[in-house]
């Protein structure tokens, strides 16, 4: 006994005890999977909160209202310092010829001409409208509209009830006017309807080029420019002379109070996934410690035997901090797999339930590799605390106290 080598005795004492390795093993791995799951989750977000910004498109909007914006007054808006990004639009009604609306399920009975009207919104530049750079819109298929030509995004649900799908050509009308179009992409999302009309509804929201709207329309004013900056600390300044540029004629709608909005709840959901996963590892370090204890004690005939054959207690507190050491070891790479389904799953349960629709498309990506290093090291620097006060307990006993309570 007093030959064999410390690491075999350690290896023996895990072998010869599967039952209670296995038990010391789990709640070690419930440490480490609460620790990496903490940090995978609190790193993913900090990342989306910080590229979340790029993402939506900072920047602001010029509405016209009453007052219809020329191209001329238009371009003087994109050429504002700090606007990277511009895309201007026009919103007006249509019928529809070959398709039909999607009506509501519930609402008040319309006459034909109001049931059979559509929204058509030209814009030369779909992908930069504030639902679809909210995430409230998603393409499911084909592109986006860009320029003026006669392509066209329509709902899925207004596509799936007629039958369309990308390449697929209708016409619109309105007053005597006409456009044919084709369908050039498909979207999802929903947006609640400001009115019980269909036309307001996102099911019967059509994208289309700016010149289907001037065909319709009979004109080639704008009602809405929306600018974009990259830079947000631009924003204020871009804000400022867009408000002195537009005086009372137009109205200038800053969006960074909605892109707060969402970063507050990006937070909101890091903070309660954080307080969560740290009270489950608080518990769990409890357990262990108390696991240990009770390890430690178990053994007392086993540390009496090695005392009374000679084996000083350095040595047997090394025996000790092996075989916890190789159990924290299996239990921190295999950490590295719940951890990462653990957060995974609770990041996503969070997101989806937090009804704000950017944050409900985000996914949480890999784990951070620095920052699971350090918190598994925080792991093993637990687990030795938690060792050391079990092994005090014992060992501080004299080696007779000790082999006197093995009667």
């Amino acid at each position: 006994m007093m030959s064999m080598n410390v690491w075999k005795r350690a290896t023996l004492a895990i072998v010869r005890k599967p039952v209670r390795s296995g038990i010391i093993g789990l709640l070690m791995l419930m440490v480490f999977t609460s620790l990496v799951a903490q940090v995978g989750v609190s790193t993913a977000l900090r990342t989306m909160s910080d590229s979340i910004g790029a993402g939506m498109g900072i920047g602001f909007t010029v509405s016209a209202g009453e007052n219809p914006i020329s191209a001329e007054e238009a371009s003087r808006f994109s050429r504002i310092p700090g606007v990277t990004k511009t895309a201007y639009a026009t919103k007006t009604l249509a019928q529809v010829d070959g398709a039909r609306p999607v009506m509501p399920r519930q609402g008040p009975r319309l006459d034909s001409d109001l049931a059979m009207q559509v929204s058509v919104l030209g814009t030369t530049d779909s992908s930069l409208s504030e639902e679809f750079q909210s995430g409230l819109y998603r393409l499911e298929q084909g592109r986006h509209i860009s320029g003026d030509g006669d392509n066209v995004l329509v709902h899925r649900d207004f596509a799936l009830q007629n039958g369309l799908s990308v390449g697929s050509t209708f016409r619109l009308r309105q007053e005597g006017r006409n456009a044919t179009v084709r369908v050039a992409g498909i979207f999802s999302g929903n947006v609640q309807a400001q009115s019980p009309l269909p036309s307001d509804t996102s099911e019967n929201l059509i994208y289309s080029g700016r010149r289907v709207t001037s065909a319709l329309t009979g004109n080639d004013q704008i009602g809405m420019i929306r600018c974009l900056s990259d830079n947000p600390q631009d924003l204020s300044a871009a804000v400022s002379q867009a408000k002195t540029m537009a005086g009372g004629k137009y109205d200038v709608t800053d969006d960074s109070a909605r892109l707060s909005g969402v970063l507050q709840s990006v937070q909101t959901v890091r903070d309660l996934v954080r307080m969560v996963l740290l009270s489950v590892c608080l518990a769990d370090v409890l357990v262990l410690a108390m696991a240990l204890v009770f390890w430690i004690r178990s053994r007392i005939h086993e540390i009496g035997t090695l005392l009374a054959l000679g084996i000083g207690k350095m040595r047997i507190v090394a025996q000790l901090a092996i075989e916890t050491g190789l159990m924290a070891v299996v239990a921190a790479l295999c950490s590295l797999g719940t951890g990462a389904m653990l957060s995974g799953y609770v990041s996503s349960r969070l997101l989806r339930d937090s009804g704000v629709a950017p944050l409900e498309s985000l996914h949480v990506e890999a784990l951070p590799p620095e920052q699971t290093l350090l918190i598994l090291l925080l792991g093993c620097a637990v687990i030795a605390v938690a060792l050391a006060v079990s092994c005090a307990a014992v060992l501080s006993k004299s080696p007779k106290s000790i082999l006197s309570s093995m009667r």
